[in-house]
């Protein structure tokens, strides 16, 4: 695991409550495998976990991120909405009409993740789902926020991932 402290939502931030969706998913660099499950759920309150609940919170964590490619032109493997769906029943919901929302009232990691998801069905139900997307490129697909005004962002960083992209596919025309 690197030692650098982990930025979850960079470069695009996503706004509330999307942005706790998008920290969680991107608890993990696909690419270079650093995973900060743990220490995010920490930053959450939640400083221990057994195994089998992390184990669970990423299941639930790739579901999203399945999701989110989706959001960006993709299929989703497998079925990621009836994942999600197991994944909320630990997180024992209720509704606060106070602040009309929906609530997670399971501690700990149940409770996290289900927060996370509680954020990510308010925004499906608020029509502000389909801007968070997963990066285009397989090898990284970093969930980020697409500001842009037509919704047709593809990469996390154009800088990043869309110049790479860009780059392999001239490289492979030069080739043939």
């Amino acid at each position: 695991m690197s030692g650098r402290a982990p930025r979850y939502d960079l470069p695009q931030a996503a706004p509330p409550p999307l942005r706790l969706v998008q920290q969680f998913v991107n608890t993990v660099n696909l690419e270079s495998g650093d995973d900060w499950l743990a220490r995010w759920l920490a930053e959450h309150g939640v400083t221990e976990a057994e195994p089998a609940e992390l184990a669970r919170a990423r299941v639930a964590r790739e579901a999203l991120r399945q999701l989110l490619y989706a959001n960006n032109g993709f299929d989703a493997d497998g079925d990621p909405l009836g994942t999600l769906t197991e994944a909320a029943a630990p997180a024992a919901f209720t509704i606060d009409f106070r602040n009309g929302r929906i609530v997670a009232t399971a501690g700990g990691v149940d409770g996290v993740v289900g927060d996370a998801l509680a954020s990510a069905f308010a925004a499906m139900t608020a029509g502000t789902w389909q801007r968070l997307k997963a990066c285009r490129n397989h090898r990284c697909r970093w969930a980020f926020y697409d500001y842009s005004k037509n919704r047709s962002a593809s990469w996390c960083s154009m800088q990043l991932c869309g110049n790479r992209t860009k780059t392999r596919a001239y490289r492979s025309r030069q080739r043939a």
